[in-house]
């Protein structure tokens, strides 16, 4: 028996304890399960492309170009006819295969600009994913103090209903013996259907909180699973480590690069260019044999005037920032709020915690006493049922103030961006 026993421990411990599922866990599965850590490599691994072809624009273009082409008509050179003398004649067809190289010497640094600009781009799209997963933290975190307080529920209802029963069974022996009335009895029974009432729509609604967090975060929930909120110290800072925010100061990054960029568009262009290959007929046109055909030269451009096109565009691009801007300050003063709201919300509930546990002896005290009374046959009961629940309601009070205590600094440093 005793071997059978330690097999049975081995091959199943979770029969001797409980499985053990951390805040943590439920973030970690959740942020898997929305493949959020696959998103961020895909776009880290575009924009070290992106910024990689930004980089190469300046680098020499080479390329293979072949023409061959016929015409109607061509040059002809009216001579009069002299002896042993030929007019030259064109070719009305032109075959040329060429290697044409282009190099850049100054464009206004549009690579490093566009280099910037795409670095900007996809970091906004970063930022946007860290928001996305900051709400999926918060959800995950609300749905997992949601279970505790069931739970909490569950329990302090369960102990309430042991406290009856047994009570209960001491009645009935004093209403059995005459010292008791039956009604007393009976009140009590019909407490005890209540709060199995009570326990099976808090039951209920337990596991529809533990089916929530388990599509959540893909992973199952048992009913026996253990969950506790971590404790955590709070750290006086801002709220500048939120995403959102960090998103908005990226995005007004990005309308500078593009004034940036669209300046640097004004800029004069100066490049080389060659091209080396053969031709039929080559340059000299009257020569009617393949030879080879080598050009090199300097290119510049700079277009004087675009009708303020792009001081327009740079003009347009000044204001969006700005509004950019006031949208960051408006929502950091909103997350400030918040975070000062949380922060009293942290100091009432650990007031009450420390109260609770006073009021909770008392209402104990009460119930012992009136429990006495009640036994003697003099007191009701009424007056027992009501100080159960009153010492219930104390012990469920005093569960739920230390939830709502951890949840409240779990949400200071969300609101933090932690």
């Amino acid at each position: 028996m005793k071997k059978t026993f330690l097999l049975l421990v081995i091959l199943w411990p979770g029969w001797l304890f409980a499985q053990q599922i951390s805040l943590d866990s439920c973030l970690q599965w959740a942020v898997q399960a929305q493949a959020y850590e696959q998103d961020a490599a895909l776009l880290a691994q575009s924009r070290s492309l992106a910024m990689q072809n930004s980089g190469k624009s300046n680098l020499p273009q080479i390329t293979l170009d072949g023409t061959a082409t016929w015409q109607n008509e061509n040059i002809t050179i009216q001579v009069p006819p002299v002896p042993g003398f030929d007019a030259p004649t064109v070719p009305t067809n032109f075959n040329r295969l060429l290697i044409n190289f282009n190099q850049v010497i100054y464009n206004g640094r549009l690579a490093a600009h566009k280099k910037q600009l795409d670095s900007l781009t996809y970091g906004n799209r970063l930022y946007q994913l860290e928001a996305d997963k900051a709400k999926l933290k918060a959800q995950v975190t609300g749905l997992y103090a949601a279970v505790l307080l069931a739970r909490a529920q569950q329990d302090i209802l369960q102990r309430q209903l042991a406290t009856i029963q047994a009570r209960a069974r001491q009645l009935q022996g004093a209403v059995e013996a005459g010292t008791a009335y039956r009604s007393h009895y009976t009140a009590l029974q019909a407490e005890e259907i209540k709060l199995q009432q009570a326990i099976t729509e808090v039951t209920y609604q337990e596991e529809a909180l533990r089916q929530q967090l388990a599509r959540l975060t893909d992973h199952a929930i048992p009913a026996r699973a253990e969950l506790t909120l971590p404790e955590i110290d709070i750290e006086q800072a801002g709220v500048e480590a939120r995403p959102e925010l960090r998103l908005l100061l990226n995005q007004q990054s990005t309308l500078q690069a593009q004034q940036s960029l669209s300046k640097a568009a004004r800029h004069p262009y100066v490049g080389v260019f060659a091209n080396a290959g053969l031709g039929y007929p080559g340059y000299d046109i009257f020569n009617p044999e393949i030879r080879p055909m080598l050009l090199v030269g300097l290119k510049i451009k700079w277009q004087l005037y675009d009708w303020q096109k792009s001081r327009n565009e740079r003009q347009l691009l000044a204001w969006n920032s700005r509004l950019v801007g006031y949208q960051y300050d408006r929502a950091k003063r909103q997350l400030e709020l918040e975070l000062l709201k949380q922060a009293r919300e942290i100091e009432k509930y650990e007031k009450l915690v420390q109260q609770d546990d006073e009021l909770v002896n008392l209402r104990e005290r009460v119930v012992e006493e009136v429990g006495a009374r009640l036994q003697g046959g003099t007191a009701t009961s009424t007056e027992y049922l009501t100080e159960v629940n009153n010492r219930a309601m104390a012990e469920l009070n005093r569960e739920v103030h230390h939830i709502k205590w951890l949840l409240a600094k779990l949400n200071y440093a969300i609101i933090q961006g932690k």
